[in-house]
């Protein structure tokens, strides 16, 4: 039976640490948390010295399969590239590399923080890699931008139709820039990683969750595949983080939706273990801010576009009854606020009130929620799963492209905390960098990366911000209770730093690392040295 002390640990109480103290754990929990607690059966001691002691973050919003692929791919962030010429340079490199009509794949580019202020195009691409496909999706990952040879071996061309709920976008002159949006994103076939390619991307990714401090992930975008490949991670113990599957239920974005499959074959929301826990299934209705194809009531700032919805309500409605029916909790992406509106009329008409309200719906990233929307958030007991992580890395595109009006009504966190509505934090990684510590100071300062704050309304405070990558998280999978918590019972998987994040000024949250992470008791490697 395997047990743990840490001594001289200072443990989170809300909105301050104690004075130190000790934290027993056995068998991968954690049973008391007083020097008076011990039983005479310490196990391995170890002195901490007075470090500070968190939950583990849980990422309530991610994709860690996705995060995976993303590791293997051409990194074009705005950290690393700032123009469309170190893009060019990027992908020439891995042309290189690759056999001639390979595919080369990247991710990550913002128009916002390009030297070249607008969007790259097909011709940008084809300059760089004119025998190889190219595809590089953009960071909201509703967008794929191609070059002339991709579009060739997919078969697209000028007379393409633009499918239901999607886009390609074409110039003055009707030809294709390369840019696909939404659904047409499916028209784009790019094959996928072999298996062992998957479980070495998943491996890396893995690692960075740790050292993030980050010991659960949900997964926004489970895919058959990517059930394969956590069964398989799951049964030969190299899980170091738990999972929280949510199943990819139609096929959008390029992904093929498994929902009907899983309701074929019986599958429910809480099958699994400890380690891996199906919990749903996951809806999309509309796009990102940042490109303009999040669903608006009212046009985006200088434009006369509203962003697009991917599906009617009678046919959204019909889906979700079918989820429901099933013994399937219910996910749905709903960025805009004509997106929120209309996850809210088919959350009413699905005509089991009771499963709606019981079983902790939540309403995914719920950008730009009206004040009917936060009413019914309310009443019906309904998770605003808040990407306020956001802010930091994307709110100056937000600044652009809604305007300074709408601001207040951006990830409204005040509201949502003095309502009553559970609102835990998500980064949506590889949307946008998967710290914690930079969704928490996006939180609270309203501030984004470029130090451009988005408004004086909905700050909240650090012990708050806290909850939401702790406490709150696990409540959307109904395990408050073992998990984002350091009380007798819970899983003992917690994170310990050196500096007390409640004595240092904002900005110095951004460079906060764990000196040690734990998982079910077990101290896990970090890939970083600490003094």
């Amino acid at each position: 039976m395997s047990q743990i002390t840490l001594r001289n640990a200072r443990l989170l109480a809300e909105d301050h640490f104690t004075a130190p103290t000790t934290l027993h754990i056995s068998n991968g929990r954690i049973t008391a948390t007083s020097d008076e607690a011990a039983d005479g059966r310490a196990g391995e001691v170890i002195d901490v010295d007075g470090q500070f002691v968190m939950p583990g973050f849980i990422e309530s919003h991610g994709h860690p399969s996705m995060y995976g692929r993303t590791l293997l791919q051409v990194d074009v962030r705005p950290d690393v590239v700032d123009s469309i010429a170190d893009i060019q340079t990027a992908i020439r490199e891995a042309a290189s590399s690759t056999e001639p009509g390979g595919w080369i794949r990247g991710a990550g580019w913002d128009e916002t923080y390009l030297a070249d202020d607008r969007v790259p195009t097909r011709e940008d691409l084809d300059a760089a890699a004119p025998d190889h496909p190219v595809v590089l999706t953009r960071t909201c990952r509703h967008m794929l931008l191609v070059n002339s040879k991709a579009l060739e071996v997919c078969g697209v061309d000028e007379d393409t139709p633009d499918p239901a709920g999607g886009r390609l976008v074409k110039d003055g002159s009707g030809r294709l820039t390369g840019l696909c949006q939404e659904k047409a994103m499916d028209l784009i076939t790019v094959p996928d990683y072999e298996p062992d390619e998957l479980s070495g991307g998943f491996a890396r990714a893995q690692q960075q969750f740790l050292d993030w401090g980050i010991t659960t992930v949900h997964d926004m975008s489970t895919s058959r595949t990517d059930l394969r490949l956590y069964t398989e991670l799951a049964d030969s113990r190299q899980l170091s983080i738990r999972l929280r599957p949510w199943l990819w239920a139609l096929t959008q974005m390029g992904y093929d939706g498994i929902l009907d499959a899983a309701l074929a074959a019986g599958v429910t929301s809480g099958l699994g273990d400890d380690w891996m826990r199906i919990q749903g299934a996951k809806f999309v209705l509309d796009g990102g801010v940042g490109g303009k194809t999040a669903a608006l009531c009212c046009p985006y700032e200088h434009s006369d576009e509203t962003g697009i919805l991917y599906i009617d309500d009678e046919t959204l409605t019909g889906h979700l009854r079918e989820a429901v029916a099933g013994g399937l909790r219910l996910a749905i992406h709903s960025i805009g606020d004509a997106a929120i509106a209309q996850a809210r009329r088919a959350l009413k008409d699905i005509g089991d009130d009771e499963a709606v309200r019981t079983r902790r719906t939540r309403i995914e990233h719920c950008t730009l929620p009206a004040d009917e929307d936060l009413d019914f958030l309310a009443e019906w007991n309904i998770i605003a799963c808040s990407s306020v992580g956001f802010i930091y890395h994307l709110g100056d595109s937000y600044l652009k492209v809604l305007g300074t009006d709408r601001m207040p009504r951006v990830y409204p966190h005040r509201s949502f905390i003095d309502r009553g509505i559970i609102a835990p934090g998500n980064s949506d990684v590889p949307v946008t960098n998967g710290n914690p510590w930079e969704g928490i100071y996006g939180a609270v300062t309203r501030t984004t990366k470029t130090g451009q704050v988005l408004d004086a309304e909905q700050n909240i405070t650090l012990a708050e911000a806290i909850r939401a990558y702790t406490s709150d998280a696990a409540y959307t999978s109904f395990e408050e209770d073992t998990l984002g918590t350091l009380a007798p019972g819970a899983h003992a998987d917690f994170q310990l730093y050196d500096r007390n994040p409640f004595d240092l000024n904002p900005e110095e949250w951004l460079d906060l690392t764990p000196s040690a992470v734990y998982v079910a008791g077990e101290k896990q490697p970090l890939s970083r040295e600490h003094p």
